[in-house]
């Protein structure tokens, strides 16, 4: 409707300069009809809001940008620090107890055996050998403990004397504070399924 109002007053207002004075008026009048037209063609007044509201809406007050104290027991957060992982391997063969502590980077940090605990030849492999060697392996982890957090992961590896003199030493009071750290315990003892031809067993 708007549009053919709009076309409608352009044709007339084009033809109305062709006419005579006289019909000017008529015109005019013409013109003014459409004029109404156009206004009646505009789009309604939105009504106003119910009662009780506020319009236009008032604006939610900016938060405040003012910085607290960075010393205030408030805005500290608590600071966690990863615990570092680190291995204990212990190779156990029928000839010696090897124990060996490294870090996360696979660094070793310390290193005891039968024979570094003062035994010698066919004693490096008993149980006793081996079990010296938690202890002190379990010393160096408590110096380490009270610098750092730390878990350690153990790796047992063959089937001698000084696995179980790991194990016993572990669950005894010598390794309370050890026994806590440690996260998984694994066995990584090679296991021959079918393999080469075995050696000649020893005579004596």
């Amino acid at each position: 409707m708007l549009a053919r109002c709009v076309r409608t007053a352009s044709t007339r207002c084009f033809h109305a300069r062709a006419l005579p004075n006289s019909q000017h008026a008529d015109a005019a009048a013409t013109l003014g009809d459409i004029i109404t037209c156009l206004e009646d063609a505009k789009p309604p007044i939105p009504s106003t809001p119910p009662v009780g509201t506020v319009f236009p809406p008032s604006k939610v007050p900016a938060k405040s940008t003012k910085a607290g104290n960075p010393f205030d027991e408030k805005h500290i957060k608590p600071y966690s620090i990863k615990p570092q992982r680190y291995s204990l391997y212990c190779q156990s063969t029928r000839n010696n107890t090897i124990t060996t502590l490294m870090d996360n980077e696979f660094h070793p940090v310390a290193f005891y055996s039968g024979g570094s605990c003062g035994f010698k030849k066919v004693n490096r492999s008993s149980y006793e050998a081996g079990y010296q060697c938690a202890v002190r392996m379990f010393k160096n982890i408590e110096e380490l403990r009270n610098k750092k957090r730390l878990e350690i992961d153990i790796y047992f590896k063959g089937f001698g004397q000084g696995r179980d003199a790991l194990q016993r030493a572990l669950m005894t009071s010598e390794g309370d504070k050890v026994r806590e750290l440690v996260v998984s315990v694994t066995d990584r003892t090679p296991i021959k399924i079918g393999g080469t031809r075995a050696k000649k067993a020893r005579r004596l």
